[in-house]
């Protein structure tokens, strides 16, 4: 359920450091698991819906977000989990709208994590007879370097802080463990939740390394100082906490840890995208990479997936409407360098079509809702209809390069009309490319009437070209060329109508 909404909310609202701080703060709430929230981060970055800033921001709210559990916890609230579970059943059982029957699984998912808690603190109780424990635990109030090693290997086991944290509380209100040995254990979980994020980024691109890095880098440096000023820590602690309530204390040291470390963290961020950009610098391999969305990862996640294609598509379309550009600029300024260009960039859009299919193809073996479906079609067939814009475009460059190596020369008002109709086949095609990239279907009377536009110039332009054949003003040659691009452009209008029509099938 995290994956359909929180992935859009963390791509859209995270533009401002404090703002995705923020997002990060609620969404791991929402969901529970920083750990959940911090993969998803490293994978939106890896398909580089996140940049790294923004990346860190979220990074750090998700460590503030996860602190609501042991608060849970110390709150001795986990008894209520059999009226979230009652609850939760009846909404998702008998209530029949789609939203309600939502909030039901919500309630009922929030009451498993409550009896989760609740017997982990029931399983803590016969440990405080344990002389083998005892002695582990009291070795952990004398060495704090060992407690945070334990707190960070246990995590990275589990790969969930916030079930390590919710254990180191339930300890303490067992009277397991002292504040003095539940502080470097906290900090530990710190380090060790890194360990999952550092998992995501393998086989990754180099800025979800980079994302995980920053992970690591954040947390790993805020447990050190906190250890090293842990005395401070656990008289700050205990200012702020109700006296002789231990699960309390270690709840509030948790919120504590990561809220001062995100205070100091934050204003840094650009400095710490920095660090992490010259620690782990670019892979030559990647940055000759045909694709820059498409991300291998997510086809698991089909919504995820179309998404990420439709921005390769929008990619690909712009190289396309700038083929077009550079094949008229070729034409009017006789300039062969802008047809090399476009020859170059058009076998690039030819790969991209062919990676965009072969990414859609596997999206589909994932179970797809309807709109999802009409989108995933939509998406394929746009990506001939793009390809082939391109292709015209060649077919203009083939064009001008007979006129310049003929010598072939256009009266000036033929000129003239190839600049005019160029205009709104440029429009056309650029809107139709919004409309996608916007998934905005009020563009298409825009572009219906822009394609009746271009029909209506092409005939007077036709009309207009026969006459002055007829009169000899051109050559046979050059007639035929300046006919042949007419119908060239009157074929990227019908592709660009096409293109626009994508929008109706909305995610």
């Amino acid at each position: 359920m995290a994956g359909k909404k929180a992935n859009r909310v963390l791509e859209v609202l995270t533009s401002v450091p404090i703002v995705g701080m923020l997002v990060g703060t609620v969404v791991t709430i929402v969901v529970q698991s920083s750990t959940l929230v911090t993969v998803m981060v490293v994978s939106l970055v890896n398909s580089t819906m996140l940049n790294l800033k923004q990346a860190a921001s979220v990074i750090m709210g998700a460590n503030i977000g996860t602190t609501l559990t042991a608060q849970l916890v110390a709150f001795r609230i986990t008894d209520i989990w059999v009226y979230c579970a009652a609850l939760g059943f009846i909404l998702y059982f008998f209530v029949k709208r789609k939203s309600i029957k939502t909030t039901g699984l919500v309630f009922f998912a929030f009451s498993m994590l409550l009896l989760g808690l609740s017997l982990m603190s029931d399983a803590m109780r016969p440990l405080r007879e344990e002389p083998m424990f005892l002695n582990l635990i009291s070795n952990f109030s004398d060495n704090r370097i060992l407690a945070m090693l334990v707190g960070l290997v246990f995590t990275a086991v589990v790969q969930s802080s916030t079930a390590v944290t919710g254990v180191i509380v339930a300890m303490t209100m067992e009277d397991l463990i002292p504040l003095s040995a539940a502080l470097p254990l906290i900090i530990g979980t710190n380090i060790g939740t890194c360990f999952t994020a550092v998992l995501a980024s393998i086989g990754g691109s180099t800025a979800a390394k980079r994302a995980a890095a920053i992970h690591v880098i954040f947390n790993t440096t805020g447990a050190i100082i906190f250890l090293v000023f842990l005395p401070q820590f656990e008289a700050a602690v205990l200012f702020i906490s109700p006296e002789y309530d231990v699960p309390r204390q270690a709840a509030n040291a948790h919120t504590l840890f990561s809220v001062i470390s995100t205070a100091m963290f934050l204003p840094l961020v650009g400095l710490l995208v920095k660090a992490v950009t010259l620690m782990i610098p670019e892979r030559k391999a990647e940055t000759e990479s045909i694709t820059m969305y498409l991300d291998k990862k997510m086809l698991s996640n089909p919504n995820m997936a179309i998404t990420l294609a439709q921005k390769e598509l929008v990619r690909m379309a712009e190289m396309a409407g700038e083929n077009v550009s550079l094949a008229i600029e070729g034409f009017v300024g006789q300039k062969k360098k802008k047809l090399k260009q476009l020859k170059k960039q058009e076998k690039k859009v030819d790969k991209l079509e062919k990676e965009i299919v072969s990414y859609l193809a596997s999206a589909s073996q994932t179970s797809m809702g309807r709109h999802m479906s009409i989108r995933h079609a939509g998406l394929l067939h746009a990506a001939n209809d793009i390809e082939r814009v391109s292709d015209h475009a060649i077919n203009i460059a083939k064009l001008a390069e007979n006129v310049i190596e003929e010598k072939i020369e256009f009266p000036r008002e033929a000129i003239k009309e190839i600049k005019d109709i160029f205009q709104p086949v440029s429009e056309i095609f650029a809107t139709a490319v919004k409309s996608v990239s916007e998934n905005d279907t009020k563009l298409i009377p825009q572009i219906k009437a822009l394609e009746a536009l271009i029909d209506k110039k092409e005939k007077e332009m036709r009309a207009a070209h026969m006459k002055r054949i007829a009169n000899g003003e051109i050559s046979a040659e050059g007639g035929i060329i300046y006919l042949d691009i007419l119908s060239n452009f009157e074929r990227i209008g019908d592709h660009a109508m096409n293109i626009s029509h994508l929008p109706q099938g909305k995610l």
